[in-house]
């Protein structure tokens, strides 16, 4: 008997409780509503006729005419990788000097700072294939392999 009545009170108790969470809830949600509400009436922008009558905000630039330019002062770069030789290429030199691998991007090598494709000439030889990570360049029966791995344990490149 003490048992269900202990239980039949528990159950007011937390029904009751479990009402004023609803009421506490319904009352933020109205809160929103309002809000939702003060924010969907219409609001006045610019008429038609004042858009129309406004000027362009972009500028073109007509062919011939000099406009103003402005020049930076920093010059931008992009990032190379540094190059080392392999001992097959120690002895390949240009009229420029030694070539000197710099970066490799999209069938692309970076040698002696400019830029070259496969079949181009650079120094005399003419690169016959560029991979990730090597360059093999080709002059009569000598063959020359340009690489951006480094033997220099100071640098570390990811060269996987």
């Amino acid at each position: 008997m003490k048992k269900s009545i202990i239980t039949v009170i528990s159950l007011f108790v937390s029904t009751g409780l479990a009402a004023d969470n609803v009421m506490m809830n319904t009352s933020e949600l109205s809160w929103v509503d309002e809000q939702v509400e003060a924010i969907k009436p219409a609001r006045v922008g610019a008429r038609n006729s004042y858009l129309g009558s406004m000027t362009n905000p972009f500028v073109f630039l007509k062919k011939g005419k000099k406009g103003k330019t402005i020049s930076r002062s920093r010059s931008y770069r992009t990032p190379t990788r540094t190059s080392t030789r392999t001992s097959s290429e120690i002895s390949a030199k240009s009229s420029k000097g030694k070539l000197a691998l710099e970066a490799i991007i999209n069938k692309s090598a970076l040698i002696g700072g400019k830029w070259y494709k496969e079949g181009q000439s650079v120094g005399g030889y003419k690169i016959e294939r560029v991979n990730d990570k090597v360059v093999f360049l080709k002059q009569g029966k000598k063959s020359i392999v340009l690489s951006t791995k480094s033997k220099h344990k100071s640098l570390k490149f990811n060269n996987n």
